[in-house]
């Protein structure tokens, strides 16, 4: 027993003495970076898009063109970042995180007091209105039969999905804040479901959250229909924070402005649920602010 211990610690000294040896220079070293291996140096912005989809479908939806725009500005990366709800977005917005971001015309309108600026939208301002779903056996005929019923929305600051629908509803007799029992459901996809499932009366969404809530769940999608929509207003924005260089600003605005023009560029909006992106200014959103102040004196009810 004696010798095999001893030879252990024979064996032992050995191999640390071996290693005392050899050269600091042959000793593998960790490597660090601010960017990931094949990029290093290259800085990183962050995309912000706002929650028009879950994470996951979000992230099907728009890595792709991101990746694009990684690779047609060389010295460039763009992270994809999803949010929760639309609460956790705008305070995203609110702290100037993400450099650039996708927010519906409401949070585009508000973020340049956030250092924030427009310089694309999404083409086909007739797809951004608000529409109402129900089941297909549902009694509903005009608004007012909403009175003394569920309404389901995305969220408070869903423009299309619940402040244009509001405003729908008030100027066709319903007090939003008396006659209705509003539910905020935190997306798109719940509030169709509260729809199908019965849990609201209604639900309100947009055109492009419904077609895609009919291409994913088709069975449920059968059982609903559209019983109304709003009136249009301006698609979403394109914005960027004020401290990112104009050169790489301005790029991002033109590869997307230039996607309708070549194959890729036509499929990768066909998955981002848009025909084009076209160049746009804080000035086009004046709109908005126009809605808000009719909102506000409607259905708040405040004083503009």
């Amino acid at each position: 027993m004696f010798e095999r211990y001893r030879r252990l610690g024979i064996a032992l000294m050995l191999m640390l003495g071996l290693l005392g040896c050899q050269r600091p220079d042959d000793a593998p070293k960790p490597q660090y970076g601010a960017a990931p291996a094949g990029v290093a140096g290259a800085p990183h912005y962050v995309f912000s898009i706002h929650p028009l989809h879950n994470p996951q479908l979000l992230h099907q939806k728009f890595e792709p063109t991101l990746k694009y725009l990684s690779r047609e500005i060389p010295d460039a990366e763009f992270d994809l970042e999803t949010s929760n709800d639309y609460a956790d977005f705008e305070q995203k917005l609110r702290k100037s995180g993400p450099h650039f971001a996708l927010p519906n015309p409401y949070h585009a309108a508000l973020a340049r007091d956030w250092g924030y600026h427009v310089i694309a939208k999404m083409g086909n301002d007739a797809l951004f209105r608000g529409i109402f779903v129900v089941r297909k056996d549902s009694p509903l005929i005009k608004p007012a039969d909403l009175k003394g019923k569920k309404v389901a929305y995305p969220a408070p600051t869903a423009l299309a999905a619940a402040m244009m629908p509001q405003l729908f509803l008030q100027k066709n007799g319903v007090d939003v804040a008396t006659d209705l029992q509003n539910l905020y459901v935190g997306t798109h996809n719940s509030s169709i479901m509260n729809a199908y499932l019965g849990q609201s009366d209604a639900s309100a969404t947009w055109p492009v959250a419904w077609t895609a809530f009919q291409k994913a769940n088709p069975t449920e999608a059968a059982d609903l229909k559209v019983i109304w929509q709003t009136p249009t207003l301006i698609q979403n924005a394109v914005i960027v924070r004020q401290d990112v260089p104009a050169k790489v600003a301005n790029r991002v605005a033109e590869l997307l402005v230039g996607l309708k023009d070549n194959d890729e560029g036509r499929t990768l909006l066909a998955e981002m649920d848009t025909d084009s992106y076209v160049l746009a200014s804080d000035q086009d959103f004046e709109v908005v602010r126009t809605f808000l102040k009719e909102f506000n004196t409607l259905v708040k009810k405040q004083v503009p």
